[in-house]
This record gives structure tokens, sequence and C-alpha cells, in this order.
């Protein structure tokens, strides 16, 4: 017993190794230099975003693509995303998502991604129509009508915008609102773009 017990630990401590030097190479995981740059150029009305000390993973827990697929955070995968949550009846919300498609349109070819996600109960049809009737052409109609995405990622009010590295983990999030298009906000996005090693993906 005590040799199998000593060989399972062996194993363990293998895998764990291992588990450990990929989880290192992450893209996610920013440099002292990286951090303090990307908060050097944080915008002045996004003083409250937090950039975790590490990348956090939610890649489990699902929601739907714009055809009604179930999906989760690992498609999105390459780049930077910008991800979003909003709903119909939020003001700021409502505010900010030309902000949003905007920024897709600029920055969709420099690495960039932006995925609103709305938590309307109705799901996909509310959440397009919405955008249809506001000529939102650049966002897709993500919808997580159940929250089950939205309470992994303890999203209590909204809105909360997560920014996610090339490997689909949150770098770091901002509650409430912001003017996402500014010149600023975009000069911003292109450091974290640059930070993570992904430019032009």
């Amino acid at each position: 017993m005590n040799a199998l017990t000593g060989t399972l630990a062996a194993a363990f401590t293998l895998l764990y190794g291992a588990v450990a030097l990929a989880d290192n190479t992450s893209p996610s995981i920013l440099s002292d230099d990286e951090r303090a740059l990307i908060e050097e150029l944080l915008p002045l009305d996004m003083e409250h975003f937090k950039l975790h000390d590490e990348p956090h993973p939610f890649r489990e827990k699902t929601f739907f693509d714009p055809r009604g697929k179930e999906i989760d955070l690992s498609a999105f995968d390459g780049g930077v995303t910008v991800v979003n949550f909003w709903a119909t009846w939020c003001p700021p919300c409502r505010k900010e998502l030309p902000y949003f498609d905007e920024l897709q349109a600029e920055l969709g070819s420099e690495g960039v991604r932006v995925v609103t996600i709305s938590l309307d109960r109705q799901g996909l049809k509310k959440a397009q129509g919405y955008l249809d009737r506001e000529g939102l052409d650049n966002l897709r109609a993500y919808t997580d009508p159940k929250s089950i995405l939205a309470r992994e990622m303890g999203v209590n009010g909204l809105p909360v915008t997560a920014i996610l590295g090339p490997d689909s983990r949150e770098i770091g999030r901002l509650s409430g609102e912001a003017e996402w298009h500014s010149e600023d906000a975009k000069e911003w996005l292109r450091a974290i773009v640059k930070a993570t090693g992904e430019e032009g993906a």
C-alpha cells in the first residue's frame, strides 16, 4: 500500500508540475512592467477597473452564441476579448452599446474582439431585436438568459465589462459604465493586446 501511495503521489506531483508550468506560460499572465503600463494608461473614467493579480478562468459555464448554440468562453481563445454584460432594461448598458459597436468596428482588425452578452430572460429574440433596432451592426447577440455565466463570474449588477487574455482568462474587469469608444480607451486596449503578445490575432 505504501508503494502504491508513493507512486500516486509522484504521479500527482509530476502532473501538478506540468499544469503549473503550462499556467506560468499563459499569455494572460502579465509582467510587472506590463501591469504598470496598463495601469498608467487606464482612462480616467475607468479608475475603478480591477486588474487581477492572477488571471481568472471561467471556461466551463455555458451561454448562447448568436445562433442559439451553447458555448463557453474558450470559444474566444486568441487576441483580447472585451466581454460586456448588459440588458435592455439597463439604461447605462444601452448607453454603452454604441461605444462597443464603434470599438469593434475600429479595433476588430487589431486583435480586439467585443462580445456583448445579454442577460435578458427572453434570450436571443429580445437581444437581437434591440441590436437591430438600434443599428448596432458590429455587435452580435450573445445571451445568458439564466445568468449561468454571469453568476459564475460574480456579476452582481450591470453593466460589467471583463477583459479576457488570449487564453480566455479574465485579466480584469470594470463594474459600471465608461466611454469605451474614447481614444484613451482604445490606446489602453492596444496596450493590453501588445502586452499579451497577440497583436494582429
